[in-house]
């Protein structure tokens, strides 16, 4: 029997030895990892997503509550100078004299004044 010929290099190809390796081993070991990851990464988005909505949830529900609350002070303001205009009105000295003219009320003859209270010593 003859000696096995020495290996010859091919220009171009990978260093390290090639024979006795199995290729499509290596391939389902990188197949695996991502397999066994896909899950994770998959939990991961899904937890990312979820986490999305509920902030666009509240944004929303806080958005419905400004415009309420905004309606609402809009509202209030209008009552209030509603309240002003009626309160002017019901002060109004015109007004006033009116009433007391049909009501009999005469303008009185003598008009007293409380003075305040003196402190004399004794």
């Amino acid at each position: 029997m003859s000696a096995p010929a020495p290996a010859r290099r091919i220009e171009g190809a990978a260093p390290g030895p090639i024979v006795g390796r199995d290729f499509a081993r290596e391939q389902r070991g990188r197949r695996s990892l991502l397999r066994g990851a896909a899950p994770y990464l998959v939990g991961a988005a899904v937890l990312v997503g979820l986490a999305v909505v509920a902030l666009r949830n509240d944004l929303i529900r806080m958005r419905y509550g400004l415009t309420a609350a905004m309606q609402e002070e809009r509202d209030l303001l209008q009552e209030r100078r509603e309240l002003t205009a009626r309160v002017r009105a019901l002060r109004d000295p015109a007004r006033l004299v009116r009433l007391a003219e049909e009501r009999g009320f005469v303008r009185p003859e003598r008009v007293f004044e409380a003075l305040p209270a003196r402190d004399e010593p004794r």
